[in-house]
Parts: structure tokens; C-alpha cells; sequence
């Protein structure tokens, strides 16, 4: 980046001439983009830079994370900025009237008595008769989706472990929950959240699972409102039982493909 040009000066001016838009809205040839930052060689570090400081004033842009940066001179970018108004929690008030499906009693047992080996064990045994509590059939499951993620300022093919879908069609776009797994001999830490949470920015899921079979932690993804993700529930394996009724409301699948629809309405609406 010129040393004559200052990164955060320019993003105010980006920034003031948005907002200056009935639509907050702008739209630059990419060569035009960076010539405002002064860059002629774009390098993975000042892409980043970039990226990061646009953020940081809620301006987002119409090109993938992946794609940003990498596009043609001659491509458009759209910056719109962003109203960070995070997305609505789902309700964890189950209505006294309201029935939900809950499991038998041996179904109940078998998962908190389980003993697991390995991961592979966790996934198989104890998400997956999960999941298929919550309505997800065979075709929805997706075990070892393979998900492009950026990590300094690299990209790698990864394998997200689990991710549910609607159906046959396993696109990014028809996604609905992520589920990480890890060994029931490992506890849960920051880097197998971040790791969950860098899946769900590529796959845009509304909700993410981190388990070890012993702990489970429930996520609502924020990422589109720039927030923090929201933790929704932490339980033990012996305390599923207690917790169904708030599972089952918010995870299972028709719930999820309704909240999804609703954030793609808003979106459109530009609420978020």
C-alpha cells in the first residue's frame, strides 16, 4: 500500500460517500476500488487489510471473502453499508398448549449411557441419532463436507464434519447446521469455536453444534450482522433430557427452514 495514502482515510471517504446514497449503496470497477487504496500489487496481506477495515465500518461487499480481492479490474464491486442490527433470537419459551415430539424413555437412556471411544464414535452415535430426532433424514446428512476456508491468508480445503441439508441437494446455499465433533477424551475449547464459526461464514448456516459427546454447545451464527456469535445452550450429555424441549423447538429441521427464510426475507428487505 503507498505510503502517501492512508488506509483508514480512505475507508471514511468509501464510507461517507455511501452513506451519502438513498440506498447506502455504491457500486466501483475494481481497478477504480483499489486505486483509492493506492495499491497496485495486490498482495494477500493488503487484501486482508482491506477487508478488515471495511468491516470494522459494517460495509460489506458483493463479492465472496474467497473471491474479494482475487476479482478482475474490470469486475464491479457493490459496497453496501451495513445496518448492524442483529437477526431476532428464536424464542426459548416453549407455549404451555404447544406439543413436541420428544423421544422414549430407552432412547433417553441408551444416549446418556453411551460410552464413546472416539470422535468418529461421538458422530455416529451420539449426533446422528440426534439429528435424526430432529427430523433430518439420510439425504440431509452430509459427513465430512469438504468447506474452502481462509486461514493466514491462505486457503485450504477442510472437512467440516457434519452439515445437515434439505434434502439431496448438499449446495452451500441449501445448508441448515453444522455440527463439530470432537473426542470425548478432549474438552471444548475457543479454537473448536472459532473452527465452527469459520464453517458456518462459508456455509451461512443459522446455527452450529460444537460436541465431545460429553458437552454440547449450541451457536447462533451472527456473522451477517457483524456480531459476536450468540451462545444459545450448553448442556451435559445426562442433562439432554431437560433440554429437549428447547433443542427440538429451535433445531429441528422444519424450525431451522423457517428461520432461514426469514433471514433471507430481511436480507432482501435490507434489514440486515
Amino acid at each position: 500500500m503507498s505510503k502517501n495514502v492512508s488506509l483508514n482515510e480512505t475507508i471514511e471517504e468509501i464510507y461517507q460517500s455511501i452513506l451519502e446514497t438513498p440506498k447506502k449503496q455504491r457500486r466501483l470497477k475494481s481497478s477504480t476500488f483499489w486505486n483509492k487504496f493506492g495499491i497496485e500489487r495486490r498482495t494477500q496481506d493488503r487484501i486482508d487489510q482491506v477487508r478488515k477495515a471495511l468491516e470494522k465500518r459494517s460495509i460489506i461487499f458483493n463479492i465472496s471473502d474467497l473471491d474479494f480481492g482475487i476479482e478482475s479490474r474490470q469486475d464491479w464491486i457493490t459496497l453496501s453499508y451495513l445496518e448492524v442490527e442483529p437477526p431476532q433470537l428464536p424464542s426459548q419459551e416453549i407455549k404451555s398448549d404447544e406439543k413436541i415430539p420428544t423421544p422414549s424413555e430407552d432412547w433417553f437412556k441408551l444416549i446418556e449411557n453411551r460410552q464413546f471411544k472416539s470422535e468418529r464414535e461421538v458422530e455416529y452415535f451420539f449426533i446422528i441419532p440426534l439429528l435424526k430426532q430432529l427430523n433430518y433424514t439420510e439425504d440431509d446428512l452430509a459427513i465430512g463436507f469438504r468447506v474452502r476456508v481462509n486461514e493466514a491468508s491462505r486457503n485450504f480445503n477442510k472437512e467440516a464434519d457434519i452439515v445437515t441439508f434439505d434434502g439431496e441437494n448438499h449446495s452451500i446455499q441449501n445448508a441448515l447446521l453444522l455440527v463439530e465433533a470432537k473426542s470425548n477424551s478432549k474438552r471444548i475449547n475457543d479454537d473448536d469455536i472459532a473452527q465452527a464459526h469459520y464453517y458456518c461464514r462459508e456455509l451461512f448456516t443459522p446455527y452450529y453444534i460444537v460436541t465431545n459427546g460429553e458437552e454440547t454447545r449450541v451457536y447462533l451464527y451472527r456473522g451477517l450482522a457483524l456480531q459476536p456469535d450468540h451462545p444459545l445452550i450448553n448442556f451435559r450429555r445426562n442433562e439432554i433430557k431437560h433440554n429437549w424441549n428447547f433443542l427440538y423447538k429451535n433445531l429441528n429441521k422444519s424450525a431451522i427452514l423457517q428461520y432461514k427464510q426469514k433471514l433471507k426475507r430481511r436480507f432482501e428487505d435490507g434489514e440486515i
